[in-house]
């Protein structure tokens, strides 16, 4: 006689308790060699609920059933099997059908009868028991200010089990979370360059293929990361350690809203203002090419701005030169300065982050300078026992080069930091440039920077007649301007 195996276990708790795998099918394998039935095939269905049939193991059974013969099907117990009784009813009669026979390790034959039907019965109100306890459990986890769910990227479960679990940041991954957030929010990346970027850094998918595009928006779109936690409609600070601040989640959600202003494509001529023109007429946004200068003694290209329905739809925009309209967008801004008081507390501010980025640097540098004199010591052990005959070539070679190895990765470490450092200063060198000079600091600033400083002003210049004819300022600006933490002196732009 033959017959299948069918076992499952759906939580690490029911495996801690009994129900494992492995202790399923030892019991249900010796009771089928006790009944006499050789096992054709054993069914497993790992982390699956039994709440319904939708589980890929016993699919596969029930179709095998219609196809090779057998005479029974045995399993641990009734719950491991089916917490529905309507749906193990309609799987007993059509087994019953087929002449297969039902057999429970835990409860016998229930194959006829009210006694599998009363298990059944007793498995499905367990489920629903056990369903609204987990329900429970989790609201009661998240008035405790904790997230239900938390398994995010650059956050570790930590104490307790299942519902009890809390979370906090990840030593390695969290820092990086953090910078995605802030390269995000100077408008400068993609999020095809983030996942570059994140690759780079060794964070992959859980298949070890680049984190998707999905993913990374999800990330940058979850306020918990600021220390917001959520759950059926009900919204609280945690108790979780943020990565991030929420105003740096707010700039982040700006630029997502505004993605296609603020991507930065790989163009053959960037233009500075490209993203920001528009057109008083139609209220297209300008775009830019280059023309051909046809003159004889000065045969190179000639740059404009013009709205692309030009001489279209009635627009009666005209080209532009870019040089021209990136010189007025100049003197506007040379009319800006930061208040002193605005000064005095970004100084303050980059005083901080200097001193806690000294610390950082210095304690990651001595850490990895520890572990290199370590394993330089143990370099030096190696040499003596291939000096001394007590150790043979090959496996000295084979440590050796162990050893170099990792010596050679933390002198890379070691250099990552300090170059990092060097970055931060120079980035903090023109913060305090830009604030305390805005126009000097817009000038003398690279290409990249000066459209960050735009983004920063302007969310968009109407232009009429080949002139500025009003800004529309970005809520920040108009923020500060409101505050007066900005001042602008001498005729100000409509706005």
């Amino acid at each position: 006689m033959n017959c299948y195996i069918y076992i499952r276990v759906s939580t690490d708790l029911q495996a801690q308790e009994g129900f494992s795998l492995d202790n399923q099918k030892r019991a249900c394998v010796e009771y089928a060699k006790a009944q006499g039935y050789d096992v054709k095939k054993i069914f497993t269905d790992d982390g699956r609920s039994a709440k319904t049939i939708e589980r890929p193991a016993l699919k596969e059974l029930l179709s095998l059933v219609y196809k090779e013969a057998i005479e029974a099907l045995i399993f641990y117990k009734i719950d491991r099997f089916a917490r529905n009784i309507v749906d193990f009813g309609k799987i007993r009669k059509e087994l019953k059908a087929k002449g297969i026979k039902m057999l429970s390790v835990m409860e016998g034959d229930v194959s006829e009868g009210l006694t599998g039907g009363i298990y059944a019965l007793v498995a499905e109100w367990e489920s629903e028991v056990n369903g609204q306890r987990t329900k429970d459990a989790l609201m009661q986890k998240f008035r405790e200010g904790w997230q239900p769910y938390s398994q995010y990227h650059g956050y570790r479960s930590v104490g307790g089990k299942d519902e009890k679990k809390t979370c906090e940041p990840d030593h390695y991954v969290a820092p990086i979370i953090k910078e995605l957030f802030e390269l995000y929010s100077t408008g400068n990346y993609s999020i095809v360059e983030i996942q570059d970027w994140l690759s780079a850094k060794n964070i992959l998918s859980r298949n070890g293929t680049v984190v998707s595009h999905s993913v990374i928006n999800t990330i940058l779109r979850n306020p918990f990361y600021y220390g917001l936690i959520r759950w059926h409609g009900q919204s609280k600070m945690g108790k979780h350690k943020p990565i991030i601040t929420k105003e740096l989640f707010d700039t982040c959600q700006y630029v997502l809203a505004k993605h296609r202003s603020f991507i930065l494509r790989k163009r053959k001529y960037d233009y500075l203002l490209r993203g920001f023109l528009s057109c008083f007429y139609c209220g297209q946004r300008y775009t830019a090419e280059p023309h051909p200068n046809h003159s004889v003694a000065n045969p190179t290209v000639i740059h404009y701005y013009h709205c692309p329905k030009r001489d279209r739809n009635g627009c009666p925009s005209e080209y532009v030169e870019a040089t021209r309209l990136e010189e007025l967008v100049e003197k506007e801004i040379e009319k800006m300065e930061f208040s002193q008081t605005f000064i005095d507390s970004v100084v303050n501010k980059t005083k901080e982050i200097i001193e806690e980025n000294r610390k950082n640097v210095n304690s990651d540098r001595q850490t990895f300078i520890n572990q290199k004199m370590a394993l330089e010591t143990k370099r030096n052990v190696l040499e003596d026992a291939l000096l001394d005959n007590t150790l043979d070539r090959e496996t000295y070679k084979r440590k050796h080069s162990e050893i170099e190895g990792k010596i050679i990765n933390l002198e890379e470490s070691v250099l990552d930091i300090e170059n990092k450092a060097r970055v931060d200063i120079d980035l903090i060198e023109e913060v305090l440039t830009f604030t305390r000079n805005i126009n000097k600091g817009y000038v003398e600033a690279p290409q990249f920077l000066k459209k960050y400083y735009l983004r920063f002003f302007f969310e968009k210049i109407v232009v009429k007649d080949r002139e500025i004819y009003k800004v529309i300022p970005t809520p920040i600006f108009a923020s500060l301007k409101n505050s007066h933490e900005i001042i602008i002196r001498g005729t100000r732009l409509r706005s």
